[in-house]
């Protein structure tokens, strides 16, 4: 007989709005308690199969097809990004420049070397609601099954600090807000994933079946990314290379007046395939001869994905690099993406 699976739901899960929502005391209390309400919920369900009555026939006597339908949750557990293009310094923009003669004329104001400028990493935990369903179609025959699988996997948004990396992050240090500092977020994150299955059953005489797999195949990776760049104001400080310290008693330069409290932002809607495999794990139960259900946990991991884009703003003018034509673009690439998700499954055998 096919073995079903068993995953187990997520009980609830406190939406988080923004990182401001609450304090960090306060959102280890809400995890601990939806953490704990969800194990509990998993040891009645698994109690309660337990005390079930005896079934007229064994969770392993039937080879043949069956279909799995999973509803539960997931959790991403890292994110890691970085964004990659022309970066150069804040006091080689031309568009600054009241007087087009005072344009610096340094070899930082001409590089046109594309690198790793600004990094990322989303190991927060998703700040709203998550997902994980999925249908397959399966074939049992004796210790052995082969599932096709199609899922969807909900990883809601969460945020990062935007870090400085590459040549020019000394020289960044006082430039950035110290009150909105520069931030990253990704929202709408959801991975379809269509996959082959090979799954071991642990045939035994009780009513429960452990079982053990993995999986692989074609994934598909959408959300919406989002970047924020922020400087200071002269009053915070703001003093980029170049620039001068605006507490000193020196007249500030006029670019440097320009530039201070202004923004870089960029959206950007990503949708890329990738490879994506999974580690499978759980116990199966048999209701009768026909529908059981499982418990099933998954762990996946998934390819890098890389989409170009371009800036929306840069110092709070137009999307161009120094030379005031260039449009300023980048490539945002997304790797370490993996998460776990806990689901229950119900099966029918045909």
């Amino acid at each position: 007989m096919s073995i079903v699976q068993f995953a187990s739901v997520r009980a609830g899960k406190i939406a988080r709005l923004s990182d401001r929502a609450f304090p960090d005391t306060v959102r280890a209390e809400i995890c601990g308690m939806a953490t704990g309400f969800r194990l509990a919920t998993a040891v009645v369900v698994v109690a309660l199969c337990w005390f079930a009555p005896p079934l007229a026939a064994s969770a392993q006597g039937q080879d043949g097809f069956y279909l799995r339908g999973d509803f539960g949750d997931s959790d991403a557990l890292t994110i890691r990004g970085s964004i990659e293009g022309v970066d150069q310094p804040t006091r080689c923009d031309r568009l600054l420049y009241p007087d087009q003669t005072a344009i610096p004329g340094d070899p930082a104001c001409s590089i046109s070397t594309s690198g790793v400028y600004a990094t990322m990493a989303f190991d927060r935990g998703a700040e709203t609601m998550t997902s994980a369903t999925a249908l397959a179609l399966g074939y049992a025959r004796g210790w052995l099954r082969l599932e096709a699988e199609l899922n969807n996997t909900v990883l809601g948004a969460t945020s990062a600090p935007l870090v400085d990396a590459g040549g020019l992050a000394p020289e960044r240090v006082r430039e950035w807000s110290a009150v909105e500092e520069p931030q990253a977020r990704v929202s709408g994150f959801n991975i379809t994933d269509l996959f082959l299955n090979v799954l071991l059953d642990y045939n035994n005489s009780s009513r429960f079946t452990p079982f053990v797999g993995v999986g692989g195949g074609v994934s598909n990776v959408i959300l919406v990314f989002k970047g924020l760049r922020v400087r200071r104001t002269l009053t915070d400080g703001f003093a980029p290379e170049g620039g001068v310290d605006p507490g000193a008693e020196v007249a500030v330069p006029a670019w440097q007046t320009r530039a201070a409290g202004t923004a870089d932002s960029a959206w950007l809607q990503l949708a890329e395939s990738t490879i994506g495999t999974s580690l499978i794990g759980g116990v199966a139960y048999e209701a009768n001869e026909r529908f059981g259900i499982a418990l099933r946990g998954r762990y996946a991991r998934y390819g890098d994905v890389r989409k170009p884009g371009k800036w929306d703003q840069v110092r709070s003018h137009a999307p161009v690099l120094a030379d005031g034509n260039t449009p300023a673009t980048f490539d945002l690439v997304l790797s370490d993406i993996v998460f776990y998700a806990v689901t229950i499954s119900f099966v029918y055998d045909l």
